[in-house]
This record gives structure tokens, sequence and C-alpha cells, in this order.
């Protein structure tokens, strides 16, 4: 479904990202785990096209493209099908819940106010956040702010969904509620590559899990495969302390 190939990414002659090889199949949750600065969160702006890859190939849904090639509109293109939830939730702090879920139907994909509406009820009922909808964000915790920024982004019923660290910024009580919405995405075979530090979720809910350290992929495989029989020394370590 989406596949990269070959990309490389640095920062002020820093390597952050050191030739990755990367997809993600229709229905896959995809869990990338390692340290920060193992170049995750990179990544997923590379292949969201919020950072520009120094060097790289997409090929997604039979369209390729040249990553440092790929015009203005052809990014516009391709974010159409694509979802992203941010850690820091990056809601509209003078918009309520719903009009933040309205917004970006409307503005940028031209849906008709109605049909919009009743997408936006649709998704806050599924995150359980309808009950807050003329809330603004000021007024919610930090769990709820993220489950509107997760019904915002699966509103235009993407085709896959990006998520960077989603609970990073959380408490640990509501690092649950979060999780559980992401499980029921899941469930329901929505394709999501999910950078995450929470092991827990990558065992129970990855399709296959991605170890990076250094802008490299040191090692992929099953979940089963990654958690209880780790070829590489390194990814032994890293999970012996996470």
């Amino acid at each position: 479904m989406l596949e990269i190939k070959g990309l490389h990414k640095s920062f002020a002659n820093t390597g952050v990202l050191k030739g990755i090889d990367f997809r993600v199949d229709k229905g896959e949750v995809v869990a990338v785990i390692g340290q920060s600065g193992s170049g995750k969160t990179t990544l997923l702006r590379c292949m969201s096209f919020l950072e520009r890859a120094d060097s790289g190939y997409m090929i997604f849904d039979n369209c390729s493209c040249d990553m440092t090639a790929v015009s203005k509109k052809e990014i516009r293109e391709l974010r159409m099908h694509m979802g992203f939830v941010f850690q820091s939730f990056n809601l509209f702090s003078n918009m309520t819940v719903f009009q933040n879920v309205m917004e970006g139907l409307v503005t940028a994909r031209g849906m008709d106010k109605e049909k919009a509406r009743k997408k936006a009820t649709e998704v806050l009922e599924k995150v359980g956040m309808i009950n807050r909808a003329e809330f603004y964000p000021g007024e919610l915790s930090g769990g709820q702010q993220q489950r509107v920024a997760i019904a915002r982004s699966i509103a235009p019923d993407p085709e896959i969904i990006l998520f960077d660290e989603p609970t990073s910024a959380l408490d640990p009580e509501l690092t649950g509620e979060v999780l559980d919405v992401m499980k029921t995405l899941a469930k329901e075979g929505t394709t999501m590559v999910v950078v995450t530090h929470e092991m827990g979720f990558a065992k129970e809910v990855a399709s296959r899990v991605v170890f990076m350290e250094n802008g490299t992929v040191v090692e992929e495989g099953t979940a089963g495969e990654i958690f209880s029989a780790p070829k590489n020394e390194r990814t032994r370590q890293f999970l012996s302390i996470s």
C-alpha cells in the first residue's frame, strides 16, 4: 500500500535517516519503536512531507514519486489520503471540539457543511467525545484532546493514519483512554503506522514491529517475533530496559 525506499534525511549535516526502507500493507498496524533520537518521528514527517527528504522514493497506492521532486500540488493530493495524529494534539484553541473536526472537512476538502456536520458527529461518537462537542480544547484533559485529534484525523476516511507518539504528552492515567480508541481502530482494519513507547500496545495490537536506532531499521518482524525472540542484540537490549 505504502512503501518507502532509500530514505535519507539530514539536519545541519547530521544524518537522521540513513537509507530507510519501509512498507505498510493495507490493514496493517505497524509499530515503530526505538530510543528517542533514533529517527522515528522524522520518518513519519518525511512520509507525510512535513519534512522534505534529501533522497528517497515513495510508492503509495500505485502512485510513485521521487520524494525530493514532488510538487506542492502532489503533496496536497497525497495528504488527502493520509491522517496524522501529533503528540501535542495541534487543535485550534479558538474553536470548539465540533469546529475542530469540521474545519478540515469543509475548508480543505470542500465538503458540504451538512455532510461535514454529520461526519463530525459520527467520529466524535466513535471516540467517546460527542458529549464534549461544544467545549474548547482548553476545557479538556490531555486524553480528551488527543481523542478529538484522532476524530479529526479519521473524519476524512484516510487510507492510512500516522501516529507520532500519541500518548507521550499524557499523564499515565490518561494514556489508556487514547490507546483504547486506537485498539478499536485497529480491530476495524484501519491502516496505521504508530511511533510509540507503549510496548504493551505494540505487543498486543501491532501486525508488525520495526525497531530503529541511529537512523536505520535494525530489525523488523511480527510482534511475536520481536518481543519473544528478537534476533538482533540491540533489539534485545532495548526491550530489556523498556
